[in-house]
């Protein structure tokens, strides 16, 4: 347990040189592979109990190499000289985790969704598809677990929730239900990252992309339904316009996110590389308005005074 505690938040992978087949940009693995992550802050707007909340996001991207088998990050061995897996179950995966703190009356919510795309495709899936996501709540009523694990045109839905109604695996073995995916679904939670293109190209300017859909976990969480698919239409602005951001007036994009039945996200996206994600909005009122962001090697910074490392981000 305690080897496991230490490696828990270490150094994500180096990026090494990227396969003879990869397809993805010459900027791509000399700025994801330098050993740091993308830290941003954003003023977030979080919708919940019919009212609209103030609050704060937190996204970090970084790279690690992800075992296939057990679906969690692969760690080296505990003396750094192997790697606890075989080279052939390794998959380089972009990370994004997505925090959101806000406050709902006397109690507060603390919401953290994870999501995995591998960067290179495989294991009968294309690149830049999910290979897990979840999601944990916790409030002061309780606590829940989303935990979803894609493969090819399948995914495993796990759900562990403190209440009783919204648990719809009930029981201690709380066994998960499979759900058959449709070629081309584009997964809710992976939206800030597809818009980014750090693979490439993804829709061309003033074009527009249909296809099945795959709900966001919180989502998902704050309707306490079970997960549905849906049909999802994403375009993408004829050209950039400028923005005004903490970060200077830049030319940005925008990708509009239009979910049939639902909500439409619409994301302000940075027109130069690393394409940062500049601001969200939804119609349900979400909002979220970059505060900061800069690379850093955060998991090296967890010593007394490294709290000043939060101003470069804008915390």
């Amino acid at each position: 347990m305690l080897t496991a505690l230490l490696l828990a938040c270490q150094s994500p992978a180096s990026g090494g040189a990227p396969p003879a087949t990869s397809t993805l940009p010459a900027e791509f693995w000399p700025t994801w592979g330098d050993g740091n992550a993308e830290l941003a802050s954003y003023d977030l707007v979080q919708p919940r109990y019919g009212e609209l909340r103030t609050g704060t996001a937190t996204l970090i991207y970084v790279t690690e190499d992800f075992s296939w088998s057990a679906r969690v990050k692969a760690d080296p061995a505990p003396d750094g000289s192997t790697g606890q897996h075989p080279a052939s179950d390794i998959r380089p995966v972009m990370k994004l985790n997505l925090t959101r703190e806000f406050q709902t009356g006397i109690y507060p919510y603390h919401v953290l969704t994870s999501t995995f795309l591998r960067i290179e495709a495989g294991d009968g899936m294309p690149a830049w598809e999910p290979i897990k996501l979840t999601t944990s709540v916790m409030e002061w009523c309780g606590s829940v677990l989303e935990r979803w694990t894609p493969s090819a045109r399948k995914v495993v839905v796990h759900r562990d929730t403190y209440f009783d109604s919204d648990d719809d695996q009930g029981g201690n073995d709380n066994a998960p239900s499979t759900l058959t995916v449709p070629p081309g679904t584009i997964y809710g939670d992976a939206l800030p990252i597809l818009v980014r293109e750090l693979g490439g190209p993804w829709i061309a300017p003033g074009a527009s992309l249909s296809a099945p859909y795959f709900p966001r976990q919180v989502d998902v969480r704050f309707s306490h339904q079970a997960p549905a698919f849906a049909a999802i239409v994403v375009s993408r602005s004829q050209a950039p316009s400028p923005v005004t951001t903490p970060l200077g007036d830049l030319p940005a994009d925008t990708f509009t996110a239009a979910i049939t039945g639902g909500d439409t996200l619409t994301f302000t996206v940075e027109a130069a590389w690393p394409h940062r994600l500049l601001a969200w909005t939804s119609t349900s009122g979400e909002q979220a308005t970059l505060r900061g962001v800069d690379r850093l090697p955060y998991w090296q910074l967890n010593h007394p005074g490294d709290e000043v490392n939060r101003a470069r981000i804008g915390l």
